[in-house]
């Protein structure tokens, strides 16, 4: 079920022609919050995404996104941030880089986030809020001197205009990280921040559990409706160890059986499509 093309991926551009800011290390969790409780951040929220530089038609959108729940993420060892506030908005910290220290064996140190991501003017900014200290932070992709840039996988089917499509990505190890890759768009519109969360959207969880272990869960659920003939589901290369599922429902009711991308189907494509006869009829699901 693999197809491979030549994708040319539009993302933000921030140029780096040297290193000026030396990386801050976020050592401590909790250490110098920028507030005491979510509501708190949200309250500021406005001067906060200013002190984080976006520009103002960015502010604007993430003020209209940020009125929703952000998605459930979590900042790890060795993820980078391009800013965050600190000390109640009074630091605003450059090239930060999740250093929480050596966890003990077999254990993860990670910090739970919202994330929100907003497309303008051909780039994707992403807005995060770490739960453990509410400080407002910023991660745009980045293209470096020597032209370099994050490579995205896209997952593309034909679907019906007037239907509606369920999907998820199931995982051993929680959400995927923030990534601007995190992405999707019907036919020749422009790319959006995955919509249509839906807690109620489940795969075929026992299925799934058989292909990559008993502690598999499916943190990203959604459901949307079709627009235009040709979806594309976009992600970072992290969805290679993932199972991601899509069903389809027509505009008569009638719907499929789930396709499964497992972990051995993408073999490192950066580029995969869904052929038309995947799409089963429910009724003749297999067992």
């Amino acid at each position: 079920m693999k197809k491979i093309s030549i994708v040319v991926l539009a993302l933000a551009i921030v140029v780096l022609a040297t290193s000026v800011h030396a990386e801050w290390r976020w050592e401590h969790f909790g250490a110098d919050p920028y507030a005491k409780t979510r509501a708190e951040a949200m309250r500021t929220r406005e001067s906060a995404f200013r002190k984080l530089g976006f520009p103002e038609p960015v502010l604007r959108l993430f003020m209209e996104e940020t009125q929703k729940p952000g998605e459930r993420v979590r900042l790890t060892v060795g993820d980078k941030l391009s800013s965050m506030l600190s000390h109640k908005g009074a630091i605003v910290r450059k090239d930060v880089v999740v250093a929480f220290g050596s966890p003990t064996k077999g254990m993860e140190y990670a910090a739970p986030a919202e994330e929100w991501q907003v497309p303008w003017e051909g780039r994707v900014f992403i807005l995060i809020l770490p739960e453990v200290c509410y400080n407002w932070s910023a991660k745009v992709p980045v293209i470096d001197i020597f032209g370099s840039q994050e490579k995205c996988v896209e997952l593309s089917f034909n679907a019906q205009p007037g239907g509606f499509v369920r999907w998820g990505d199931a995982s051993n190890d929680g959400p995927l990280p923030p990534s601007a890759c995190n992405a999707q768009k019907q036919g020749d519109g422009p790319w959006q921040t995955w919509y249509g969360k839906c807690d109620d959207c489940v795969g075929a969880i026992e299925y799934i559990r058989g292909i990559l272990g008993s502690g598999a869960e499916i943190p990203h659920k959604y459901f949307y409706s079709v627009i235009a003939p040709r979806q594309t589901l976009r992600f970072s290369e992290a969805v290679w160890k993932d199972v991601v599922y899509i069903c389809q429902e027509y505009a008569d009711g009638k719907r499929t059986c789930g396709v499964y991308m497992r972990p051995q189907d993408w073999q490192g494509s950066h580029a995969v499509a869904i052929k038309d006869s995947f799409w089963i009829s429910d009724a003749n699901c297999p067992k």
